[in-house]
């Protein structure tokens, strides 16, 4: 079986890798549901795009993936109505948030995990620069890895940091999955990857296959997919990258 991504909205993405359906980063609100983002310039309520798929969608799922825990990567639906006992994975400074709602399967990977054919590698990501990144908290990345399937890296919130450049330069993952909605804090603080950071990655691995998230679901991400695809064609990138719309589905 094909790795497959489907997007759902936001960061989140039901992936399917050696046929087991891992859910990350899942924010479940109906849209409104959620405050606006604190230290942003803007006010709106979150989301703000409705949920492209039924609750129903996440009842078969066979584990959940957390890159760290803002409200936009793991929300009080999601802590609600997600199974209990299915295996959580997420980086060691959440281990005790996700076991406080109830899951009681949760692995903290400090490098590295094997589950089910599939290897877990952890990359220490930063989701902003100086004080912010303090403010904001720990963030990671995780590659999923099957010797049969190939490579995906899930880069997370995160800002193109030499570690990030070191560890695209190293594994060469086939697909990564990038989070690009250059979302701003107050002062203009960018706190997650830019289409800049895009077209770097594809220069340190031009073999791998972009997809591009996170984008016009939160308040304060100020680049829409027209921007980006715009950005993409102006600097001969476009054929590397896949934008996905909410709800579509990607086969690799």
């Amino acid at each position: 079986m094909p790795l497959t991504i489907q997007h759902i909205r936001n960061a989140t993405s039901l992936i399917t890798l050696n046929g087991k359906v891992i859910l990350v980063d899942p924010m479940l609100s109906a849209a409104g549901e959620l405050p606006p983002v604190p230290f942003t310039r803007s006010l709106r309520r979150n989301p703000i795009t409705p949920l492209p798929v039924p609750l129903s969608a996440f009842e078969k799922i066979d584990a959940i993936l957390l890159t760290h825990v803002h409200f936009d990567h793991f929300d009080q639906t999601a802590k609600n109505v997600l199974p209990k006992d299915i295996p959580l994975f997420c980086q060691p400074a959440d281990r005790k948030q996700a076991e406080s709602c109830g899951f009681r399967s949760v692995h903290p990977i400090e490098d590295a995990q094997e589950w089910c054919g599939i290897t877990f590698k952890r990359i220490r990501g930063q989701h902003a620069k100086g004080i912010v990144s303090k403010l904001l908290g720990p963030v990671s990345g995780f590659i999923l890895s099957t010797p049969g399937e190939g490579s995906l890296y899930i880069v997370g919130d995160c800002i193109l940091t030499e570690e990030i450049r070191r560890t695209v330069e190293q594994y060469r993952p086939d697909v990564c999955l990038v989070n690009a909605p250059r979302a701003q804090m107050l002062l203009g603080s960018i706190i997650t990857m830019t289409p800049q950071d895009i077209v770097k990655i594809l220069e340190l691995s031009p073999a791998s296959r972009i997809v591009a998230v996170h984008m016009e679901a939160i308040s304060h991400c100020t680049l829409t997919r027209k921007d980006l695809s715009r950005y993409l064609e102006a600097h001969h990138a476009a054929e590397s990258v896949m934008i996905p719309e909410d709800g579509e589905f990607l086969y690799f």
